[in-house]
């Protein structure tokens, strides 16, 4: 299917491909997809050395979703011999990697160009590709005249693998008259393949400072005894050899059986434990890439040195790190713990902070000790880690300073003291979730505790107190919920009524209907949405009442249940009432709007075409809600309905609108789709324009 494009259309391409505004060529280069592919390949091609890197970027876009590969492949193999324009020549690299493997033929036609710049380029691009069909064509290019050329037919034939390659590569790196950069190349490509190479072979390269560390790095790989060699490469006078047969040794130990892994490191321990190289792992911590720290950190893991636990502690601050070192740490236990302990005297409050995260998994009593003594802590940060820790080790001897804390929890920081509470709530249930010894199976210490201390305490404690028993679930306390709903903190109020319903699931409690006439919005919310959940559909009526409420909130919560409600009721009469409501509520504010659409959305069936009713109203959260309800829906009458929304004021709306009508291949929007795309100015608006317009031509 051709696009529509007149003669007025392709004169405007032309013009702006021709402008002194590099944006201006940048958005005619996306619209010349829709010219005929012949025309459009030459002036891409043409662009393709644009001085704007955008438009260059978007003519390789454009270049490598056109149908016509084999084309454009031969014409982008020319622009990599463009040696007077060197963005058009990587540009044209670029464009040929996106192709894949389409762009083969073209490419192993020229990596026998009589220009050592161009066959350099066809490697470093088949490398890009990495197509296995390319391997006969990279193995001949180790012998290409061109060092450069070479070294990156090594660097190809790396991410390539296969027997060709293994086979030549081996030889390349053990080619005594071949350049040092060559068989470097070719080292780094066999350690990458994990090609194991016997260890009397690699010897020799260790003499060699520069091929030193990727022939260590290969020994790691050997399947022979490279474990004696590579610890006595530990004491190299080198930083960069230790390093390498560091990583070497904890690559072996990861594919070591169980007594071998033991024997391996307990003979790393006492070669290493007195050498520089321990301290280079402790340096690299903080100053190396992420793949030497990782070696690092499991390094010093089997040294077992105690002065390697505060470094590896900071250095999980580092997310990518962080799971590595806790589990490195955790694998130390009490040496680990018992480090922490001498240090934690001299340690800063964000290190005392980092050492509650792994004291979280240890169980020691020095441990446990310094948890609790870091609840008293002046900084914020710190007490709630440490209260973190105290819940996942469930420290039943905290309970009496958990509940001291949440007392005294001062509202200098709203966002520290919410986020301490809410780690206080945490500790509170994962205690009174977990088993306790020495008392009888009816009692539960902490919650006995939490409603002991209700009278005349403090509004958090009092919240707390409400949150922590619907989480438990005991409904032993549900009279002392019920009285919380009297309570003259409205948060307490409204904790209580989600308290309520997850105590007493599943029924319309008397409670809850009381809630539903409380002064404060936030209560009516959470009892409306309790009530939602009700297996009674005698609700409904309630949550009518609740739908005309004067606050805009608690209608859109109302509206929310009630469709909730009407996914399982089964009476016909109720089921048109509540239809009834929804509809209704199509015609309130935005809010209650959007909740009324979510819910036609989620019942389906012709209901939800009554989204129609909403596409001309401006709240640009509402318009996507009604275009993704029709879009699920909806048949192409109201398909049709949506696409004026092309001209919607909200960017968002309109890129909706846009992969909908792709989605589900409605073509009579192309026209209109077009027509947008001549005026959009948003980028991405722009970009999802022409992602649909190549699946409705598709």
């Amino acid at each position: 299917m051709s696009l529509p494009f007149d003669e007025r259309d392709r004169r405007s391409v032309l013009d702006d491909l021709a402008s002194a505004d590099a944006e201006a060529r940048r958005l005619a280069v996306e619209r010349v997809v829709a010219l005929p592919l012949g025309e459009a390949v030459a002036l891409l091609m043409e662009r393709l050395g644009d001085p704007s890197w955008r438009v260059r970027k978007a003519v390789v876009e454009r270049l490598t979703a056109l149908p016509d590969v084999d084309t454009c492949a031969e014409r982008l193999v020319a622009a990599l011999g463009d040696g007077e324009n060197p963005g058009r020549r990587n540009a044209a690299a670029e464009a040929l990697v996106h192709c894949g493997a389409r762009a083969l033929p073209a490419l192993l036609g020229a990596i026998e160009s009589g220009d050592a710049d161009v066959r350099k380029l066809v490697v470093d691009t088949l490398a890009g590709i990495a197509d296995a069909r390319a391997e006969s064509a990279l193995v001949a290019a180790v012998a290409d005249p061109d060092p450069n050329v070479r070294a990156a037919a090594a660097d190809a034939l790396g991410l390539l693998g296969g027997p060709e390659a293994r086979r030549a590569l081996s030889e390349l790196a053990f080619r005594e008259d071949e350049e040092r950069l060559v068989r470097l190349a070719a080292l780094r490509a066999l350690a990458l393949l994990e090609v194991p190479l016997p260890a009397r072979d690699l010897g020799p390269l260790l003499d060699d400072a520069i091929l030193r560390p990727a022939a260590l790095d290969l020994l790691g790989r050997s399947e022979d005894a490279a474990a004696p060699m590579l610890i006595k490469w530990l004491a190299c006078a080198s930083r960069s050899s230790r390093m390498a047969a560091a990583r070497s040794l904890v690559r072996l130990m990861a594919h070591s059986d169980e007594w071998e892994l033991a024997r391996l490191g307990e003979e790393i321990r006492e070669a290493a434990s007195s050498l520089p190289v321990v301290d280079d792992a402790i340096a690299a911590l903080g100053e190396s890439d992420l793949a030497t720290q990782l070696v690092a950190v499991q390094f010093l893991g089997v040294v077992r040195e105690p002065r390697a636990v505060v470094p590896i502690l900071r250095a999980a601050r580092d997310e990518a790190l962080l799971e590595v070192c806790l589990a490195t740490l955790e694998e130390l236990g009490p040496l680990a713990e018992a480090a922490l302990d001498r240090a934690w005297p001299g340690l800063e409050a964000d290190g005392r902070r980092d050492a509650c995260r792994f004291l979280a998994l240890t169980r020691g009593a020095t441990g446990e000790a310094r948890l609790l003594e870091a609840l008293d802590e002046e900084l914020p940060e710190l007490r709630t880690e440490a209260i973190r820790a105290v819940a996942r080790r469930r420290l039943s001897s905290a309970l009496p300073l958990l509940l001291r804390r949440l007392e005294r929890v001062v509202d200098t920081d709203e966002i520290e003291a919410e986020e301490e509470s809410a780690a206080l709530v945490d500790a509170l249930v994962a205690l009174a979730s977990g088993p306790v010894t020495g008392v009888s199976a009816d009692r539960n210490p902490t919650l006995e505790a939490l409603v002991e201390r209700l009278a005349g305490a403090a509004e958090r404690v009092r919240l707390a107190t409400a949150t922590v028993l619907g989480r438990v679930g005991c409904e032993r306390y549900t009279g002392t919920v019920a009285l919380l709903l009297k309570d003259p903190s409205a948060r307490v109020r409204r904790a209580a009524v989600e308290t309520l319903a997850r105590l007493d699931p599943g029924t319309a409690a008397e409670p809850l209907r009381l809630a539903l006439a409380d002064e404060v919005a936030e209560v009516r919310i959470a009892a409306a949405s309790a009530l939602g959940a009700a297996v009674s559909d005698a609700v409904i009526g309630d949550l009518e009442r609740l739908a005309d409420d004067t606050d805009v909130r608690v209608r859109a919560a109302a509206v929310r249940a009630v469709g909730r409600r009407l996914l399982c009721c089964q009476d016909p009469a109720l089921r048109g009432r509540a239809l009834v409501r929804l509809e209704a509520a199509l015609d309130d504010a935005g809010l209650v709007a959007l909740a009324a659409v979510e819910a036609l959305r989620e019942i389906g069936g012709p209901a939800a075409r009554s989204a129609r009713r909403v596409l001309g109203r401006p709240e640009p959260e509402l318009a996507k809600e009604a275009v993704a309800c029709l879009a699920a829906h909806g048949d192409e009458g109201e398909l049709a309905s949506i696409v004026p929304l092309l001209a919607h004021a909200d960017w968002s709306v309109r890129a909706e609108v846009v992969s909908v009508l792709a989605a589900r291949r409605f073509a009579l929007g192309i026209p209109a789709i077009l027509r947008r795309l001549e005026t959009e100015q948003d980028e991405f608006v722009r970009a999802e324009i022409l992602r649909a317009l190549q699946r409705l031509e598709a």
